[in-house]
């Protein structure tokens, strides 16, 4: 891959109902920021030792963030107007984590749908989507704004067709410094964190899509702007 860095801030952005991952990438350092939803014990969650969360919330690099899963319940027009109050909720929470890394120059990077989802929950994502969209784009220079299929990610990582723990494996092959409070970490959990199924624990492949987002764009940006 290229050392082309950039000189601005670079967000990538995986954005999902339930387990955003964020990267915000600069010249010379990376931070992580993780949104997960769930109906789990929290402070379970957070006590676990040697769990991604555990480990993480440890982590100056990385901000671990969880509330709780809503549900919807009445009648369709109850559980309708339940849904777009939340995700504007949710949202507003996702603009709060990123609104300190935002600004005029900031080249945003966001993850296309994945059409793998079907119904309300395409239906909800893409609602959810649309909102952190139009809240970002008024942050920053419209510009700086691009939308990159998940298909480009993991050609641009691995392969078009790569699994969550071929991004995992990738990924701790990085040699960048700026990355190793993240690789560092992954490398060592490794064993624990990728099931023999190839299940990747939560929140790490939120985190790491993510990241190779943000280093797509800043690999690519001139030709993106």
């Amino acid at each position: 891959m290229s050392n082309l860095k950039s000189d601005k801030t670079i967000i990538g952005v995986d954005l999902s109902l339930n387990g955003p991952g964020f990267c915000i990438l600069t010249e010379n350092s990376a931070k992580w920021i993780s949104l997960h939803r769930t109906s789990n014990n929290i402070p379970k969650m957070l006590k676990k030792l040697g769990s991604p969360f555990n480990v993480f919330s440890g982590s100056e690099h990385v901000s671990i963030n969880i509330i709780d899963k809503e549900t919807y319940s009445g009648e369709y027009y109850d559980k309708e107007r339940q849904k777009i109050l939340n995700a504007i909720y949710f949202s507003d929470i996702v603009m709060d984590l990123l609104d300190p890394y935002l600004n005029e120059d900031t080249l945003v990077g966001m993850e296309g749908f994945s059409f793998a989802s079907n119904g309300n929950s395409l239906i909800d994502i893409v609602t959810t989507s649309t909102l952190v969209r139009s809240a970002i784009v008024k942050k920053i220079n419209p510009n700086n704004f691009f939308v990159i299929s998940p298909t480009t990610i993991k050609k641009y990582a691995v392969k078009g067709n790569a699994k969550k723990f071929e991004l995992y494996d990738k990924i701790i092959e990085s040699e960048d410094k700026r990355l190793s409070p993240l690789t560092n970490t992954l490398k060592i959990n490794k064993s624990v964190w990728v099931k023999p199924s190839g299940k990747v624990d939560d929140p790490c492949s939120d985190i790491i899509d993510a990241t190779w987002i943000s280093l797509f764009v800043e690999e690519n940006f001139k030709k993106l702007l």
